[in-house]
């Protein structure tokens, strides 16, 4: 079958290389559940009169940001042991959940800046 090698004629700088991008990858998610969690503040300026928020969107875009990444380390990791487990190369998997966490970040914090109101100019 394409794409299957044995275990022991597949490379063994996959392995590590698995494994040292599955640690950054459970790392990145880790680091971006804190920022994530600052997200939340953003509702501070709602606070005063005469400017809306649209609370929607910042809840989507939080509950985005956090849970998004979460889900992300548990898929990838799964995928990424199932593949070493069955002789196939897989490096690639946990940059892909690198790049998933960045992207569920980049949406999350996109939609609650887009919920935020515009600042007051002087007048």
């Amino acid at each position: 079958m394409p794409g299957r090698t044995p275990a022991s004629s597949r490379p063994e700088w996959d392995l590590v290389a698995s494994v040292i991008l599955e640690v950054l990858l459970v790392m990145t998610v880790g680091f971006t559940l804190l920022v994530s969690s600052m997200l939340g503040l953003s509702t501070i300026p709602c606070i005063e009169v005469g400017r809306y928020c649209n609370f929607t969107l910042i809840n989507t875009g939080t509950l985005i940001a956090l849970w998004l990444p979460i889900s992300a380390v548990v898929i990838f990791t799964v995928w990424t042991v199932r593949r070493i487990l069955t002789g196939r190369m897989a490096y690639w998997v946990p940059i892909i959940g690198l790049l998933v966490c960045a992207v569920g970040y980049g949406i999350g914090s996109a939609l609650v800046q887009i919920g935020m109101p515009m600042p007051l100019l002087p007048r």
